[in-house]
């Protein structure tokens, strides 16, 4: 599934048309063209899920360290789930990860918005932040 998402993108389908298009100038057959273009999408598709590997999202809410009381009131621990998560990913990733269809997780932003008076997924972002901030030691 996440290799047909990296498909779909731009730069990987430009890679590809340049490969086919320089095999066609150097005078290389069908076969050579379609194996060249083949090989930049393959490296394209590999580069970017061992980017995503590499890349870490952000914890769930239940590994977000909590301070005294639930951090997350008065969202519920799913909206808390979506509104940790939304800061680095789409709602369609999100869905993914929390198993969860699209149209589900655009109801808990909505959610978590009204609840909030938020207008804006930054804002729910930033949010999650300063709720998350470690408190700092009182001054003697």
């Amino acid at each position: 599934m996440r290799a047909l998402a990296e498909l779909r993108d731009p730069v990987a389908v430009a890679f590809a048309a340049a490969a086919a298009l320089a095999a066609i100038w150097l005078g290389h057959d069908l076969i050579a063209i379609s194996a060249a273009t083949l090989a930049v999408l393959v490296a394209r598709v590999g580069a970017g899920l061992g980017l995503r590997r590499l890349t870490r999202p952000a914890p769930p809410a239940r590994e977000v360290a909590f301070r005294e009381g639930h951090w997350f009131a008065p969202l519920t621990r799913r909206e808390a789930d979506v509104a940790v998560l939304i800061r680095d990913s789409t709602n369609k990733e999100i869905a993914e990860r929390l198993v969860l269809s699209e149209r589900t997780i655009d109801n808990h932003v909505q959610n978590i918005m009204n609840k909030l008076n938020l207008h804006h997924r930054a804002q729910i972002a930033a949010w999650v932040t300063e709720r998350n901030r470690p408190s700092l030691p009182p001054k003697p």
